[in-house]
């Protein structure tokens, strides 16, 4: 099982914390649990139980649950995403380039939703009502693609499409985070601190199979079953991943019988933040030539949102920029979905004797590729480059890096594209993909993991949702990116397209190289910078995800007086 700090996605880092425990009257030193042999150790870093309680809790029944929630819904959502490219062009005949728009339509709702899914969550009804709020929106829309999918109903099947997929996407992004933080406040901190960090790490695993068996199973349901008269039968597809779904709005039903009840943050983080920015700058448009002029835009806000509150905005907005240039990013990591998949249907499908592929399993070396280069890259390469060399990369390298092979991966689809046409059809075997899949799954493992990572602990302690809500943005308007430059029209082959990609990425990321260096020297400067964030709180309350709160009691034990400690999250 790999560990939490080594899996990380979206989803599960806005929950993510590491706890450890500082006594006032000692020296600062942090102590550390290892997990293997329940002994503490000091310094370094890890995941603690900070404070002995007389009585373990048990382990909660919800989380099964939960992770089997996820399993299916993942299987559910990822599936469409697999076959859906080759659904529009192939059995409603749209082109290439509308099939490409609408898919990448989907993604970026599916990415934009999660926003307004937290929102509801943290203030207003509680993450069980939204989950199953959305729920019944996500039904309606396998239906109504189940039925888009039958003979032709006398209605504009892109209206029908269009309308089935957005309803889709919109469950699937307002849940996503919903599920990944109902599961983390079913445990008690600091006793359970240690199977926090093993649901992460299985929550990730979970989700990772169910993308894997997704890129599998539809594909070999849509070649495998005839009906009405067609060589591929897509009612069966979206009937088996429908099916799905439901099987995961069931098992998040029962699971109501052992869920916690929630405490509502009294306001959304998310709100707040935006009310910040927009009355820094209202008072500064209005301001009169002669007012004083504050040191930095923001601190026009102080007076009616609290200094530290508007320092926190501050910090998030010196964070975010660090986002701007990561869209492209996305951008190239969304096509294996569609153009990468369209270049999979011009090639040989055939593995070896005996074992043929359909071309929209070809993405499935994606995930195969991603977990064997994490404990590759975590056990082998990582050691000796800091026993050899003493060199051990640091986050924001390691995402210029991950950029890097992301160009590679795109400068390879294009060679072999090029390739392709100029032999003979389906005569250029699809294992000649392989080299892109493992540039693409390299940026992945460099670039999208230790970025979200790095951006989750640098924020502050109050904004770890707000930092979340900005990722999921940026693989929103990567998507947005794709389906833009789809519509321009501006390349006459795919090849040329590719090509550019691959240069829009460099340029990205030397953009992002330069912000970085700015960002680490000036926080550097003023004392402030570590790649490794310690935040002090408030023994009151710790933040877990999107403002939900543990209270003071589940880090306090019995004999243990409330003024001689205070709790250190360490991420």
């Amino acid at each position: 099982m790999f560990r939490a700090s080594q899996l990380a996605s979206e989803e599960t880092l806005p929950a993510l914390g590491l706890l450890t425990i500082k006594d006032d009257n000692e020296p600062d030193i942090t102590s550390q649990l290892n997990l293997k042999t329940g002994k503490l150790k000091p310094g370094g870093y890890g995941l603690v139980t900070v404070l002995r309680s007389h009585r373990r809790p048990k382990y909660p029944i919800a989380i099964v649950f939960i992770l089997m929630t996820k399993l299916f819904e993942a299987f559910a959502a990822n599936g469409i995403r697999t076959i859906l490219a080759l659904y529009l062009r192939d059995d409603l005949y749209f082109s290439e380039s509308l099939s490409t728009v609408l898919l990448h339509v989907f993604n970026f709702f599916g990415q934009f939703c999660p926003i307004f899914g937290a929102i509801l969550a943290d203030s207003y009804i509680g993450n069980i009502r939204t989950i199953n709020g959305f729920y019944i929106i996500y039904a309606f829309g396998w239906i109504l693609l189940v039925f888009t999918s039958l003979p032709y109903a006398g209605v504009s099947l892109i209206f029908l499409v269009s309308v089935s997929l957005l309803l889709i996407a919109i469950g699937n992004g307002s849940t996503r985070a919903c599920v990944t933080s109902l599961g983390a406040i079913q445990f008690q901190l600091p006793d359970q601190a240690k199977q926090l960090a093993e649901y992460f790490s299985l929550y990730y695993l979970i989700y990772y199979i169910g993308i894997f068996l997704s890129k599998i199973i539809p594909p070999m349901i849509r070649a495998n079953t005839y009906c009405y008269n067609k060589n591929e039968c897509y009612p069966a597809v979206f009937g088996t991943l429908g099916s799905s779904f439901f099987m995961a709005w069931i098992t998040f039903s029962l699971g109501r019988l052992y869920y916690k009840s929630e405490k509502l943050a009294e306001e959304s983080i998310l709100i707040k933040f935006y009310g910040c920015i927009k009355h820094a700058l209202r008072k500064r448009w209005n301001r009169k030539a002669d007012d004083k002029k504050p040191s930095y835009w923001l601190h026009y806000a102080v007076g009616r949102y609290e200094e530290s509150f508007v320092s926190d905005v501050a910090k998030v907005l010196k964070l975010v920029k660090l986002f701007l240039p990561l869209p492209i990013y996305f951008a190239l990591l969304a096509q294996q979905d569609s153009s990468w998949t369209f270049q999979a249907s011009l090639m040989n499908t055939t593995i070896v004797d005996g074992l043929t592929i359909q071309p929209d399993q070809a993405k499935a070396m994606g995930p195969i590729f991603l977990f064997i280069l994490i404990p590759l890259w975590q056990y082998v390469v990582r050691p000796l480059l800091k026993f050899l060399f003493k060199y051990e990369l640091k986050p924001l390298h390691s995402v210029t890096v991950g950029g890097v092979f992301s160009a590679l991966s795109f400068i390879s689809a294009g060679i072999l594209q090029r390739y392709i046409f100029s032999m003979p059809y389906k005569s250029v075997n699809v294992m000649w993909q392989v080299p892109q899949f493992i540039c693409i799954m390299l940026g992945e493992l460099l670039l999208s993991i230790p970025g979200l990572q790095f951006a989750f602990t640098q924020a502050p302690a109050s904004m770890k949702s707000v930092v979340t809500a900005a990722w999921f943005l940026n693989n929103a308007f990567g998507n947005l990116i794709v389906v833009i430059i789809t519509e321009l029209h501006m390349f006459r082959t795919q090849s040329d397209e590719f090509f550019f990609y691959a240069v829009m990425m460099v340029v990205s990321i030397v953009l992002y190289t330069y912000l970085a260096y700015d960002y680490e020297l000036r926080q550097y400067e003023q004392s402030d910078y570590q790649v490794s964030m310690e935040v002090v709180v408030a023994a009151e309350k710790i933040p877990l995800i999107n403002g939900k709160q543990q209270t003071r009691e589940m880090v306090q034990s019995d004999d243990t007086p409330s003024t001689s400690k205070s709790t250190l999250i360490k991420l």
